[in-house]
């Protein structure tokens, strides 16, 4: 059964909220804790019906929706989703719990730690990493006796985490030998424990031939690139392969503006969409005006997954044209580019946000109104 907001009550809930959320309403008139109740249990029956859903991918949707919402209310929908049949559902219910609950999260991540998919078990031992779960050690430690070699990576990189720093070698020699995807993984692991022998190891792999490992080493860098990759980072925003200049130039928006900025504008022209995209981001770190109307024009670009791009990023650029073109990816024809603008919208925060999310509590697409539902909770908070 498919939950349904009336049209009416809609409407009135967004011109009543938003003039609570800026301070306009006179309180002898309007009840505003009332209205924001109001919306509060909308958005409630909202997820809790959409984690009910027959289809998985709603489902999923909603438990990464829960975690957004940083409601600690809504612990027991978290909870239901790591029991779903879905292994997507599982793990987003993984991901979202830390910021709800650290015990919940410490009990669910060890409950998951025998879950019949890889990669619900690995962001497991992820999230026991992430919370200090020194008593998890043993149980960890018999895991990378495991037959799949991606668990064995997980397993791994929690036990450096955890202190058992000998571990750190079966991360390496995962990125010296192996296959594709797991060279990926030990990548981000060594992003993820971000001491100084694993950002020196990130920066001698700039120097690999192959695209994948360039990719996963530069997306894995982030913040901590600095000036000695300065002319490695401009070669690479050259480079053949439109996924390495990509992260390339995203690494570029990290380095001092006045040696960057002239060679990041004229990536703002690149062939390739998404590494123009990519540059427009970098200028907006490299605090330039420059570039920003590629935003709008990838917005009318024909391939929905760049228009889906472009709004995700929309989250995290704050230019004086944001709101209106967030409106605009929220009216898109695709569920994809209108799930990253809700997204979004709820990063954004603020009473502009508040009004966007607001009248997308009706999209058509019940994983929208759960992303919507879930990002309003944490404006609400």
């Amino acid at each position: 059964m498919r939950w349904k907001i009336n049209h009416g009550l809609a409407w009135s809930l967004i011109f009543w909220a938003a003039l609570a959320c800026v301070s306009y309403a006179d309180e002898k008139e309007v009840n505003t804790g009332e209205v924001i109740a109001e919306i509060r249990k909308q958005c409630y029956a909202i997820l809790q019906q959409a984690l009910k859903s027959e289809e998985a991918f709603v489902r999923s949707g909603a438990a990464r929706a829960v975690g957004e919402s940083q409601d600690p209310a809504l612990i027991p929908l978290l909870e239901k989703g790591a029991q779903d049949f879905y292994p997507t559902t599982r793990q987003f219910a993984l991901q979202g719990i830390s910021g709800l609950s650290k015990t919940k999260a410490k009990a669910m991540g060890r409950e998951r730690l025998t879950d019949s998919s890889v990669w619900v078990k690995s962001t497991a031992l992820d999230l026991l990493a992430e919370l200090g779960d020194k008593e998890s050690i043993p149980v960890i430690e018999r895991l990378l006796e495991g037959p799949d070699r991606t668990v064995r990576l997980a397993a791994a990189y929690a036990l450096v985490q955890l202190g058992e720093k000998q571990h750190f070698s079966e991360l390496t020699g995962a990125i010296k030998g192996g296959d594709t995807l797991n060279r990926f993984q030990a990548i981000t692991y060594l992003g993820k424990i971000g001491d100084e022998a694993s950002i020196n190891l990130l920066k001698e792999l700039l120097d690999s031939d192959e695209e994948q490992v360039l990719s996963a080493s530069l997306k894995t860098l982030g913040e901590r690139a600095d000036m000695e990759l300065f002319r490695p980072l401009i070669k690479l925003s050259l480079h053949t392969s439109p996924m390495v200049r990509r992260n390339a130039v995203l690494e570029l928006g990290y380095l001092p503006p006045n040696e960057v900025k002239k060679q990041v504008k004229l990536i703002c022209t690149d062939s390739d969409p998404l590494v123009q995209l990519s540059a427009a981001l970098a200028m907006y770190r490299l605090k330039s005006a420059e570039c920003q109307n590629v935003f709008e024009a990838l917005l009318d670009y024909k391939d929905f997954a760049v228009r889906a791009s472009t709004a995700r990023v929309l989250g995290d650029v704050d230019i004086p044209d944001r709101t209106r073109l967030l409106a605009k990816a929220l009216g898109d024809p695709k569920t994809r580019v209108r799930t990253a603008a809700v997204r979004s919208a709820g990063r954004m925060g603020g009473p502009e946000a508040f009004q966007l999310l607001i009248q997308m509590l009706d999209d058509p697409q019940e994983v929208i109104r759960a992303y919507a539902a879930g990002n309003l909770l944490r404006l609400m908070k």
